[in-house]
């Protein structure tokens, strides 16, 4: 089992910003970063140009509001999970107006560099489920609701007190597991807030001693990464 535990070198901290950084390594060369988000009331991350990226916008407490560069607007909630492909470029910018949010950010490699830009919206009446892993994206072969040109397959999981599930598994897959919220245990080894595992026996279980927020990433081992992110 590899450990990443929540370290002051991951942190980045700047007025309404408060940012953790986490790069799961060779091993999972298509997945970029991940980046856990506080963002204060009224944050505002002004206009970017994206390219050549797979971008996984994924708010667990709060609303953040994504704008492109048209003016339209996207609130993002528990309910609405975003993912953007940005091929030959993709300008927008996003704030909070509303309530303190809680995000996490993924920047993938895509499969193939260039083609057209693509924005998927998940709408999720009741939020993330309880005790159960939920695919949210995958390839095309994986029949997620939203698909990405990438061998990877993302998938949350909310765990109540006590409950425990064993990781995604999937042949000739790796699964890099974060900890959004909450304490989990694997293995008589303890998992906080901003803490990432992976290399989980198949036949570990992760189970939560406080109630739980985890997103898993299944990377194929030998995924391409032929585009160029941000």
């Amino acid at each position: 089992m590899n450990i990443m535990k929540a370290n002051a070198e991951q942190l980045f901290e700047y007025g309404p910003f408060t940012v953790r950084r986490q790069r799961p390594g060779s091993a999972f060369k298509p997945l970029t970063y991940v980046d856990q988000m506080t963002l204060k009331l009224d944050a505002h991350i002004p206009m970017q140009q994206q390219q050549n990226a797979l971008i996984f916008t994924y708010v667990w407490r709060g609303s953040l509001q994504y704008q492109n560069a048209h003016g339209e607007r996207t609130s993002l909630s528990a309910k609405r999970v975003m993912l953007i492909t940005a091929g030959e470029g993709l300008r927008y910018e996003q704030s909070v107006p509303l309530v303190q949010a809680e995000v996490l950010q993924a920047v993938m490699q895509p499969r193939v560099a260039g083609g057209a830009s693509d924005i998927q919206l998940l709408e999720r009446a009741e939020g993330t489920e309880q005790n159960v892993w939920t695919l949210l994206a995958g390839p095309d072969m994986s029949a997620a609701p939203m698909t990405l040109d990438q061998d990877i397959l993302i998938y949350d999981a909310r765990l109540e007190k006590g409950h425990a599930l064993p990781p995604p598994a999937l042949d000739g897959y790796e699964a890099w597991i974060t900890v959004l919220d909450g304490v989990i245990s694997i293995a008589e080894q303890r998992f906080g807030k901003g803490d990432a595992v992976s290399a989980v026996a198949g036949n570990a279980l992760l189970k939560a001693e406080r109630e739980a927020r985890l997103v898993c990433f299944l990377v194929k081992a030998d995924a391409p990464p032929a585009g160029l992110s941000q």
